[in-house]
């Protein structure tokens, strides 16, 4: 994690810390238990045999997650220690699994950029009513369009990890700590928000961002604690449409 130190327009300094949304095993803040067959593109990335981070079924052998959630230090993680869960709505029984053949983070991935990543699995999907791909968004938001974030993460910074999976319904910002924001880490960033107990937290990284029933952002880190008043990051998957079809076509 670092610290940033943004200013408001009254002039006030705050700092908060930019923390990714990832140690293992943990969920959204606020929101609602899901349904089994709600979110069929949603899975859970295991790391040696532990719960690990979030991510979303974009094609029968693709899966799209955070970078960080597959690199240690820069350092690409064991392809053959992940496996992918699907067709669940808990980490505990049900559904698809498969291991990860591959896995490509974004070779521009650094200081919370790019974090973006997709995973090959040595199998494919069996598409059905709990497993099934969502397809990625290729318009432009606008502020104030709401969008649905789900994931296994913490329940809130100090608690504990809950095994079912969440969500939630997040508003996207283009406020000042946005735009402070997108100053540090690029044009490829879609800040989230609501009302405060509310949003992603500690193991959602990787985790989908819905708009119209289509892909939109990749969870990539939260500010300071879970469920503050300022927003989420999220990898904007429009901006990485190229990276993501050129990686695919490999």
């Amino acid at each position: 994690m670092r610290t940033l130190i943004l200013v408001s327009v009254a002039l006030a300094t705050i700092i908060v810390t930019l923390s990714m949304a990832m140690p293992p095993g943990e969920k959204i803040v606020g929101g609602q238990f899901a349904e089994l067959h709600q979110f069929p593109y949603q899975i859970a990335l295991f790391f040696q045999g532990r719960f690990h981070c979030g991510g979303s079924i974009i094609d029968r052998k693709w899966v799209l997650t955070a970078a960080h959630c597959v690199l240690n230090m820069n350092v690409p993680l064991p392809a053959e220690d992940m496996t992918v869960y699907a067709g669940s709505a808990s980490l505990e029984e049900g559904g698809q699994m498969f291991k990860v053949a591959k896995a490509f983070a974004h070779e521009n991935y650094g200081d919370s950029k790019n974090d973006i990543a997709l995973l090959l699995l040595d199998g494919q999907f069996k598409f059905d009513d709990t497993v099934n791909k969502i397809d990625l968004f290729s318009g432009e938001l606008k502020h104030g369009d709401t969008v649905v974030i789900s994931g296994y993460g913490r329940e809130g910074t100090e608690l504990p990890a809950s095994k079912h999976l969440k969500y939630n319904s997040m508003s996207v910002q283009d406020d000042e700590v946005c735009q402070f924001l997108m100053a540090q880490t690029g044009p490829g960033l879609i800040c989230l928000n609501n009302e405060p107990d509310n949003g992603a937290c500690m193991g959602d990284s990787g985790g989908p961002a819905v708009f119209q029933n289509k892909l939109v952002g990749v969870a990539n880190f939260v500010l300071n604690e879970c469920g503050t008043i300022y927003p989420d990051g999220y990898a904007k998957v429009v901006f990485y449409r190229d990276w993501i079809d050129g990686v695919m076509k490999q």
